[in-house]
């Protein structure tokens, strides 16, 4: 008598070529999920000008979808159980397609902000949701299709900031910031429909019951509660420090030059940090499986942005681009690598909430870390006390990614 062993829900294997779809889903995914909200930025002037906004006001417009989903993406994590993680990503996209087109049907101050509020919804959503996918569908291969995730957030924030202001001046129009909404809100649009039609479909509540070594209980999910909790602060943390370095050095580069007087270094300083994000994810991609829950990485990354910083600090302007260079690109290793830990060390069908808590706790941390560093510019009135909080997020890297928690022969 012939027996067989069931494959559980959670492992969905696809075909070579349903994968290599599935992947360009991811990559275009995160593409979309950063171009919205980094297009808005470049014409901010034109939407305070318009709306006659107060410069607080204006600040909150760009900082809020950082706020809403450090505030949403556990929550989110909860509902990606109940709803199935292709269910959620469907929300997520729709809510992010229309709070991004809404914004230019209602182009007023408080429409404005509650779209917002509405498509970084759909933002959270959709990034928690993501590891679990990966988990189910790419159970061998978590590094390479997370680091692929990963590449299309980078790709999508340069797109957004650097292709806004060229594509509304040479076809939209010179003041026409309604209509970049409407310019990056199709892409979000086609991507849904493409998602609906190609990507595999899931059981929204799976059973475990494989002996496959992909599904068997994982580090965490075999550790007391509080112990779980532990490391889901571990996890958080780790990932918010290298958001807290990428987030605060955007926000007080140009303000630090100005203050010393080195105001032409910033608009190369600015592109350099967030391009040099591209080449590390990339790199990353080819070695994800590797690197991918490897301490050596964030120990690196963080030795690599205190020698960054100290050199910021005491060495000639001229260096400035090497410095933006090299955080730019440890931050981005650090997203990348710390964005797959959730699917690699919970149990399968804890992936969504630790997912979710990590999440959470750094994008809290990304935005917090601004605010502490301005807070110590106007304490003491000395500009390189912005940069305190990236200093003691390095050192955290080196510290948290010590004592990363153990997944198998890869900790070391």
């Amino acid at each position: 008598m012939k027996t067989s062993t069931a494959l559980p829900e959670e492992v969905h294997i696809l075909s070579a070529s349903r994968s290599f779809i599935v992947y360009l889903l991811l990559l275009f995914i995160g593409i979309n999920l950063r171009s919205v909200i980094l297009a808005v930025p470049p014409v901010l002037p034109l939407i305070k000008h318009d709306l006659n906004l107060s410069y607080t006001a204006t600040g909150l417009l760009t900082s809020m979808p950082i706020l809403i989903m450090g505030a949403t993406a556990w929550s989110s994590g909860l509902l990606v159980e109940r709803i199935g993680g292709r269910t959620a990503v469907t929300w997520g996209l729709f809510l992010l397609a229309g709070g991004t087109l809404l914004r230019a049907l209602w182009p007023g101050a408080l429409p404005l902000y509650l779209f917002t509020v509405l498509l970084s919804l759909g933002i959270a959503l959709t990034q928690t949701t993501i590891p679990v996918l990966v988990r189910r569908w790419f159970p061998e291969h978590i590094g390479f299709a997370t680091a692929l995730f990963t590449d299309g957030l980078i790709i999508g924030e340069t797109l957004g900031a650097g292709a806004t202001l060229p594509v509304m001046a040479g076809f939209l129009g010179k003041q026409a910031w309604v209509a970049t909404f409407v310019f990056w809100g199709i892409p979000v649009v086609v991507l849904l429909a493409c998602w609906l039609w190609l990507a595999p479909t899931t059981a929204p509540r799976p059973v475990f019951s494989s002996p496959n070594p992909a599904t068997q209980a994982s580090p965490v999910d075999a550790m007391p509660e509080t112990k779980t909790r532990v490391r889901t602060i571990h996890l958080g943390f780790l990932l918010g420090s290298g958001s807290l370095i990428y987030f605060a050095m955007n926000s007080w580069i140009a303000n630090y030059n100005q203050a010393i007087q080195h105001s032409n270094l910033t608009p190369l300083a600015l592109t350099i940090l967030n391009a040099s994000q591209i080449p590390s994810s990339l790199l990353v991609t080819v070695f994800a499986q590797r690197m991918t829950g490897r301490r050596w990485p964030f120990v690196l990354a963080g030795c690599i942005c205190i020698g960054a910083m100290f050199g910021w600090i005491v060495t000639p302007g001229s260096l400035e681009y090497l410095w933006a260079a090299l955080l730019g690109a440890s931050s981005a290793l650090v997203f990348t690598l710390a964005l797959a830990l959730p699917a690699l060390l919970a149990a399968p069908g804890k992936v969504a909430r630790l997912t979710g808590a990590t999440l959470s706790l750094g994008y809290s941390t990304a935005f917090v870390g601004p605010f502490i560093g301005g807070g110590l510019w106007d304490l003491f009135n000395l500009p390189a006390l912005a940069f305190l909080p990236v200093f003691l997020a390095s050192v955290a890297l080196i510290f948290l990614g010590t004592f990363l928690p153990v997944y198998g022969a890869r900790a070391r």
